[in-house]
């Protein structure tokens, strides 16, 4: 069954990852990355275990061939997941790792048989499945940049440079150490630890991740009764608590997340992501927030956002630079949303602000000035 001695560090990866797989299906309320880290991490253990599984036993041969081709693949949907929260993940997106998935089987089975000849069908399966998998490292990596703002908050900035840091060093070192293995005599024998460090730091990483966001909804309740009190002001007369309760989540989108900086943010995104459906969203915007509608809402954390870049005096963007930095896809609608809520262009308020040291908190659509404290 086990073709040889199997690595310590090879051991200690795929009791962590069988028991991170355990732990998670037994969680309550499981959100879609949890899910989906769960499916991951039990593919790794099965993938670090497959170089020792000897072809003669064609059953164990196959469950981990097939068990373990869910690595890059499933990472990209967990990636996804807890970047754009609930919804994120869709069949389509399934069906993409799912393909990738039986390119890896294929290729395996290819590879057993040893019917990979250069130039062959399978040669080029193998070709394919290489650009796969570094493409799916690449969306992966990516998430984490998805909507990167310094405005976010001290917890999500820490979360994406962590993310970013640990899953983008990772994947260097399993790539440089993959090239220079070839350099040396001896270099299999240490490459499997080399593998298995990288997966662990992954695994416990994604971990901490996870319960980082579970933190983050377990506090929602404390949110949804500390709305600002300009909301239950504005609030309409029809407001129920669950329009309270989805206007808590949609702030926290826009004033954690910073959801409002993607330039094609429809309310359809904000659905997803709250997994409700868009009336909802639509009344708990009118009514729990006291929008007139999800442009406003929008604009006005947008055109916040903006002052706050314009009243910067060590700032060194350009109009056009904040423009595209909070949201807007190009200039013209940036200056007209801008003027519309403070009664200035971005240039003149920029100039206002240095000389008279104003900053701007834009309400409802318009523009409430106050004196900077000194």
């Amino acid at each position: 069954m086990i073709e040889q001695t199997v690595p310590l560090t090879t051991i200690a990866v795929v009791i962590l990852a069988f028991s991170a797989t355990v732990g998670l299906l037994f969680l309550r309320k499981k959100t879609d990355a949890e899910v989906l880290f769960a499916l991951f991490c039990g593919s790794v253990a099965l993938a670090m275990l497959r170089p020792f599984v000897s072809p003669d036993t064609v059953w164990l041969w196959w469950v981990v061939a097939v068990g373990g081709s869910a690595t890059c693949n499933a990472y990209w949907l967990v990636s996804r997941a807890l970047f754009r929260g609930h919804g994120a993940v869709g069949w389509p997106h399934v069906a993409v790792a799912l393909s990738v998935a039986i390119l890896i089987v294929v290729w395996r089975v290819a590879a057993r048989d040893g019917n990979v000849a250069e130039g062959s069908a399978l040669a080029v399966v193998g070709e394919l499945l290489s650009l796969s998998g570094s493409a799916m490292l690449v969306l992966a990596f990516s998430e984490g940049l998805r909507g990167w703002s310094g405005m976010m908050g001290r917890d999500e900035l820490r979360l994406r440079l962590g993310f970013l840091t640990v899953f983008g060093g990772c994947v260097m070192v399993g790539t440089i150490s993959g090239v220079v293995t070839k350099s040396f005599s001896d270099g299999y024998a240490w490459q499997p630890a080399v593998n298995s460090v990288c997966a662990m730091a992954i695994v416990v990483f994604t971990l901490w991740a996870l319960a980082h966001r579970r933190r983050q909804r377990s506090q929602e309740p404390e949110l949804h009764q500390s709305l600002p009190v300009a909301i239950s002001e504005e609030s309409g007369p029809g407001e129920t608590p669950e329009d309270r309760n989805i206007a808590a989540a949609i702030l926290r989108l826009f004033e954690v997340e910073s959801i409002h900086r993607e330039p094609e943010l429809r309310v359809a995104d904000v659905t997803r992501r709250l997994g409700t459906v868009e009336h909802k969203i639509s009344r708990a915007i009118s009514h729990g927030l006291g929008e007139r509608n999800f442009n406003q809402l929008v604009n006005r954390h947008r055109i916040n956002d903006a002052c706050r870049l314009l009243d910067d005096p060590s700032s060194t963007m350009t109009i056009l630079e904040i423009s595209f930095e909070v949201g807007f896809a190009s200039l013209g609608p940036f200056n007209r949303a801008f003027k519309a809520a403070t009664g200035l262009t971005p240039s003149a308020y920029r100039n206002r602000s240095k000389n008279r040291g104003e900053v701007c908190e834009v309400a409802g659509g318009e523009a409430e000035r106050s004196p900077a404290q000194a």
